[in-house]
């Protein structure tokens, strides 16, 4: 009974270890603590016993809050290039990705915060390269340090990516996706998902192309290649 009650115990410890946000850094450190928000172009976490800090995308490999996994990924700004974090929604031979939706926690501790960049997103549209959200945001470094949101739900954009074959691709899907972009998307996730027959009438027979089926979609394929 006590070398029950000792494993059960044991479990817990772990199962809370592993639940834990952390994120991992370009030099592979990990830093553990509490994740107190992302506006997808830096992150912010409040490490176990050290001062809170905010960390650009462009020095973070990738991180894990509230059960979900998140990655830096490059884009093409014009001339620039610049990182981005992306939450994985499936992960595989076919990888999906989607930006935007989350809600902001506003920086508290003021004093400890070692990183504080002040951070615009503007009104962008396009595809790869063109990449935004509607409204202003700000971390730190202003008159106001609350987020500003915009009126309504923040817009969620997702990207799809084959490695090996083209860079990554935004698909305009929704939860109800627009008739005038259904086309669009079935010839990128034919481009993406053709070469499986049994995946390929399912996507040519699909008139919704929401955003659940083309999650169901990559699903399916992904497990194919397992």
């Amino acid at each position: 009974m006590k070398f029950l009650s000792s494993f059960i115990l044991f479990l817990l410890v772990v199962g809370k270890l592993f639940a834990q946000d952390f994120i991992v850094k370009n030099n592979d450190e990990v830093i553990r603590g509490t994740i107190k928000g992302t506006d997808y172009f830096s992150v912010f976490i409040s490490a176990n016993d050290e001062a809170d800090v905010i960390l650009p995308a462009k020095d973070v490999k990738n991180f894990f809050w509230n059960g979900n996994s998140y990655v830096s990924k490059g884009f093409a700004n014009k001339r620039d290039f610049e990182y981005r974090f992306v939450k994985v929604i499936e992960m595989g031979t076919v990888n999906l990705y989607s930006f935007g939706g989350e809600t902001l926690v506003p920086i508290q501790k003021e004093k400890k915060v070692k990183f504080r960049p002040s951070i615009g997103i503007g009104t962008g549209i396009g595809g790869y390269g063109g990449m935004g959200m509607g409204g202003g945001i700000s971390i730190g470094g202003g008159r106001n340090t609350a987020p500003e949101r915009a009126a309504g739900a923040p817009v969620v954009r997702y990207f799809i990516e084959k490695p090996g074959a083209g860079p990554l691709q935004e698909i305009p899907i929704k939860a109800i996706t627009e008739d005038g972009r259904k086309a669009e998307v079935k010839t990128i996730l034919l481009q993406k998902l053709g070469d499986k027959p049994e995946l390929k009438s399912k996507v040519e027979a699909n008139t919704d192309l929401n955003s659940r089926d083309v999650i169901e979609l990559v699903k399916a394929y992904n497990e194919t290649k397992k």
